[in-house]
């Protein structure tokens, strides 16, 4: 829309129907207002507006209607003329109007004076309200449990220090900032530690004094670095790599010679700073202490301290934002930095868009489970909390009350008498988005060249990296930009832009903020820009007579205040056009309506201070580490050693071996042609398991997914009983046939499946379907991590809806979706293979029917030469998370095993057992009733995800090198020597355990 003016002349007035109409409503809301019946935020104003508007619109459909919000004032002047924005952003409706050229606000003079009467009535309840909220001050919460100390880790001390050469003595004061502002409220009230770096390379002769001195006099600890690690670590890793991709700059294409890129060795240099600062950390640690972790420069350091101490109380908060995981993903090492984090209890956020990016990002972590909550990894959980922080608003309060700032107020109301004046404060940064503030400037004053005498933007550009190229070509960039403006449209007598290049006195920036009409932020991507929150506490008392009522703060939605500041008029920064239009707008603003703007922000940064952020990040840390935990059962690595020993001295075995990620690493082992779609091991599994299956003392079965044809071929040895689709089909050991779980099943159901499975795999792409006998499954692993298993969530709600009625059931696995027929479990046939194992047993006693008996199977009569009076070794090895369930199956049957054990009489317990005693011992409820000794029952679990199993290994391989050893006892009958280191068990070669002639071909290497 054009610049439109609006001529209210009073003593020529006449009613318009929808003029008055939209008056009458304006007084009542007003007025409501005023009698502290209404308190609206700027959403509820602007369905209120459209409300009136779509009202308006129906009763007078011709007509262009004047619309008022709620605060909106006619001008008091006669004969006043209004220039409105072009364009009004849908953020800046509150309380503005748009009109066309024809429109004519008529109203009678009575009108008028009541209208003034509600405004006056409005200010003097804001300023009711500002003052009752005074008394009062921040609600705190309440302090962290005093009896332990705080530490605190940033990257620097806040500590300035200087050396005199000639007597070699430390100064040292301390800095003022965000992080001892917040501190200020606890400090007197909680011990702590601040540890850090001091920025310097500190001589090593020096050290030792420099330490002393610090922990005397300051409770600081120091972080000695050398000045290479130090330069790697914090300037070319963090600030020239973490910190502009957390701003949403990406990393540089190459270019030989022209720009920076990741190196490894910066990398590695941050890992060893964050040791050394780990180091800094362990010394002074002591149990119960609180360790509170700053920002991007120590994101290892969290993990590194749990796995050190594992009941540490450890705390970590961002103080820029994070990005999106998409633009996350382009950090070379982004999942080690993450898993890094994943050993803090608290990982603290500026707003809730940082803390979704965050746990967005850890979904692509493998093991990782995420949830709105926080993000659990193996067995410990890290909560996600949003802690916007504050500043010290009594400080800008008591600045603005001292003489030389008021005495400054003074002078520079008469330099810029007449002028209405916008303040900008920036670093010299790129992400401040100072060229797009000046570039909006311009635009303003080509816009209304009627202000080019009468406005001026202060902006203060502290400099910042002085010696980095980007930054120095930044700031030519800028004074180009200022000399433009100021040759284009300023005078002799005035210059639109004043750019100040350096740092200003506390007092000056006070003065500045009081007496700015306008303040723009214009911050590309900020954490929080705490500027908005300096203006806003120097507005509130007006120090020039001159001027009426307080400024208005323009604010960019990428800072991260502009989700606190709903006072704030938003806008984009890349939007110059609507950057313009809400300057214009902004120095348009009626002073009820800035006064509402000024009361909302106001009692929100006097609330919402440093030390307000500080306790409720520490009384929320403490309240999540004090809280109950799930007792989580600690993952116990497999004591090889022992396994090993009592297969030696054992006689009768089972070997129970799950086949996909337990016997070979799925993601690196691909599937071989010949064989269909099963997935082969090398060879040297298969001679394993063979070698295993020739010794008359073991019984050796084989789980696997696969289909029965092709785990049959591949494994074709009649001795190892193999158990296939999963449960469906089976083959004991020594049989011939096949055998299946459920008979005469009907296979049409597939077909109400296969349509559900094709949707969702047309719809999300590395997705497949694996078809079998027995089941249908939807692999989604190789999908995106993210969308993968959402796909699969919902595909399991409609086959459920679907299958509701069927004799099917839905299994969620490791990536994949499985359909199976209800019933068919790996559990079950377990539960025959022992039963069939005590059968056997009973047959081959020594005085039993079944030993006299011709045409017995070899099983049977190799077990009637090796007898041995009951089952004394076990060992289940799987990798799946439905592997639990045959895991709890041995816990359940041991338990019972050991309390028949214990409610047997004495004398039955010899190891002699009478043939009644043996036949008695056989339940058929109960497969393990044989089994006494449990110390030779061994569940294990390869990964170190959560399982119920009594041990784990991390690797498919560590697993075939004991798989090997156990061969190596079978084929030459010795015990081997005892380990006693058990980290040692499985990574040296097997062939200390063997002699030179011993199975050759089960120490080859190759396929």
């Amino acid at each position: 829309m054009s610049d439109k003016a609006i001529l209210v002349d009073e003593e020529d007035v006449s009613r318009a129907n929808a003029g008055e109409r939209e008056l009458s409503q304006t007084m009542e809301l007003s007025s409501s207002v005023a009698t502290g019946a209404h308190e609206s935020t700027s959403e509820s104003i602007d369905a209120y507006d459209a409300q009136n508007n779509a009202e308006i619109e129906g009763d007078n459909e011709e007509e262009e209607i004047v619309s008022f919000s709620e605060n909106q004032q006619l001008p008091r002047s006669v004969h006043t003329k209004i220039r409105m924005p072009s364009k009004v952003p849908r953020s800046l409706s509150l309380g503005g109007f748009e009109v066309d050229d024809e429109d004519v606000v008529e109203m009678n003079a009575r009108e008028q004076e009541l209208l003034v009467n509600i405004q006056e009535l409005q200010r003097q309840l804001s300023m009711v309200q500002i003052q009752t909220d005074k008394p009062q001050g921040e609600t705190m919460p309440p302090i962290m449990d005093t009896r332990h100390r705080l530490i605190m880790v940033s990257n620097r001390l806040p500590i300035s220090f200087q050396r005199n050469e000639t007597t070699g003595d430390w100064s040292f004061t301390m800095s003022s900032g965000g992080l001892v502002t917040a501190l200020n409220g606890i400090r007197d009230q909680v011990p702590f530690l601040w540890i850090g770096w001091l920025g310097e390379e500190i001589p090593h002769e020096e050290q030792s004094k420099v330490r002393e001195k610090l922990a005397t006099e300051f409770n600081c600890v120091p972080v000695f670095l050398s000045k290479e690690i130090a330069s790697m670590y914090y300037n070319d890793f963090s600030n020239d790599i973490l910190w502009p991709i957390f701003h949403y700059v990406p990393l540089p294409l190459f270019r030989p010679g022209s720009e920076k890129k990741f190196d490894l060795r910066q990398w590695d240099a941050y890992k060893v700073a964050n040791k050394r600062f780990a180091q800094a950390v362990n010394q002074v640690y002591r149990e119960g202490d609180f360790v509170w972790i700053h920002d991007y420069h120590l994101m290892t350091l969290p993990s590194l301290l749990r796995a050190r101490h594992p009941l540490c109380k450890i705390g970590w908060f961002l103080h820029t934002p994070f990005p999106t995981a998409e633009m996350y993903r382009m950090l070379p090492v982004g999942r080690e930095i993450l898993e890094g984090l994943l050993g803090a209890d608290l990982l603290g956020f500026h707003t809730y868009d940082y803390a979704r990016h965050f746990i967005a990002a850890c979904g692509r972590v493998p093991g990782a489970l995420t949830s709105p909550k926080g993000v659990e990894q193996g067995d410990h959980f890290s909560a996600i909390g949003v802690f916007p922080i504050g500043i010290d608003p009594e400080h800008f309060e008591e600045n603005l009350n001292l003489k030389v700032t008021q005495e400054r107020i003074q002078e520079l109301a008469v330099k810029f008498a007449g002028c209405k004046i916008i303040i900008g404060v920036d670093r010299m940064d790129y992400i401040k988005g100072i060229p797009h503030k000046l570039l909006a400037m311009e635009r303003f004053l080509s816009l209304y060249p009627e202000r080019c005498q009468d406005v001026v933007l202060i902006q203060i550009g502290v400099p910042s990296r002085t010696g980095v190229q980007e930054y120095q070509h930044l700031a030519a960039c800028v004074n180009e930009m200022v000399g433009r403006i100021n040759g284009r449209f300023g005078t002799l007598t005035h210059s639109p832009v004043h750019y100040i290049h350096r740092p200003v006195t506390p007092s000056e920036l006070v003065a500045l903020y009081n007496l700015a009409d306008v303040c723009l932020v214009t911050s590309l991507r900020d954490g929080m820009n705490l500027v908005s929150h300096e203006y806003v506490m120097c507005q509130n008392q007006s120090c020039d007579p001159h001027r009426e009522g307080p400024g208005v703060l323009i604010l960019s939605e990428f800072a991260g205040s502009a989700q606190s500041l709903s006072g704030a008029i938003r806008i984009n920064p890349w939007n110059t056009t609507d950057m313009a239009n809400a300057i214009g707008y902004a120095l348009k603003l009626p002073l009820v309506e800035r006064e509402y703007r000024q009361t909302n922000l106001y009692r929100y940064v006097k609330k919402h201070t440093a030390s307000f952020w500080g306790r409720s990040f520490l009384t929320d840390l403490e309240d999540i580490v004090s809280r109950p935990k799930t007792v989580v059962k600690k993952l116990v690595r497999l004591p090889v050693n022992d396994v090993i020993n009592a297969y030696a001295r054992s006689s009768q075995r089972l070997l129970v071996l799950d086949y996909e990620g337990t016997l070979f690493d799925s993601q690196t082992s691909g599937p071989s042609q010949p064989h269909g779609n099963v997935a082969l091991p090398k060879t040297i599994i298969k001679r394993l398991i063979e070698s295993l299956a020739s010794d008359i003392r073991n019984t050796v079965v084989l789980v696997s997914a696969n289909e029965r044809d092709a785990i049959g071929k591949w494994l074709t040895d009649r001795r190892v009983g193999i158990v296939a689709e999963s449960g469906y089909f089976y083959r004991l050991p020594n049989d011939d046939e096949w055998q299946v779980m459920a008979e005469d099943t009907d296979p049409s159901w597939k077909k109400v499946v296969r349509p559900i499975m094709q949707y969702f795999t047309e719809r999300t792409p590395g997705s497949r379907i694996d078809s079998r006998e027995s089941s249908l499954t939807w692999h989604y692993g190789e999908t995106d991590p993210i969308f993968g298993p959402m796909q699969a969530r919902d595909m399991q709600v409609n086959l459920e809806d679907v299958l509701c009625n069927l004799p099917l059931e839905v299994v969620q696995g490791a990536n994949r979706v499985e359909v199976r027929l209800q019933g068919v479990t790996k559990t079950l046939l377990l539960d025959k293979v022992l039963k069939r194992f005590q059968s056997d047993y009973q047959s081959s006693s020594p005085g039993s029917r079944g030993a006299r008996r011709e045409g017995l199977s070899p099983i049977q009569n190799r077990r009637k030469r090796s007898f041995a009076p009951q089952l004394d070794f076990v060992f289940y090895a799987g990798s799946g998370a439905e592997d639990d369930e045959l895991f709890l199956y041995f816990k359940k049957h041991m338990a019972l095993a050991k309390k028949e054990e214990v409610s047997r009489p004495v004398s039955s317990r010899s190891t002699t057992l009478t043939t009644a005693d043996r036949e008695a011992s056989v339940s058929p409820g109960v497969s393990l009733s044989a089994l006494t000794k449990q110390a030779n029952v061994f569940t294990c679990h390869v990964g170190s995800s959560k399982t119920e199993a009594m041990f784990y290994l991390e690797r498919p391989s560590d697993l075939a090198r004991l798989l090997r050893a156990l061969a190596v006892d079978s084929r030459d009958g010795v015990t081997p020597s005892v380990l006693t280191d058990r980290s040692a068990a499985i990574e040296p070669p097997v062939v200390a355990l063997t002699s030179a002639a011993s199975m050759p071909s089960l120490l080859t290497t190759g396929n």
